[in-house]
């Protein structure tokens, strides 16, 4: 099973030796906005989304805020 994306944000952060202060400083965010974030509480918008990719250099397509799509039966 693939682990959920969400967690990419902190992985990537932590990466860099940035602490969430960091991170939000350079994105113009707080540090809770992107605790939300990493713990899945709330999503980034789309500028705030171009900015991180921007910021890890990667594509915005990288960055996924669903866990693994699971198949629902027909009850």
């Amino acid at each position: 099973m693939t682990k959920p994306k969400r967690h990419m944000i902190r992985e990537l952060r932590e990466a860099r030796g940035w602490t969430q202060l960091e991170l939000g400083n350079l994105l113009g965010v707080t540090p809770v906005t992107v605790y939300n974030w990493e713990r899945g509480q709330h999503m980034p918008t789309a500028p705030q989304l171009r900015a991180l990719a921007r910021v890890f250099s990667i594509s915005m397509d990288s960055i996924d805020f669903e866990g693994p799509v699971e198949a629902k039966s027909a009850a």
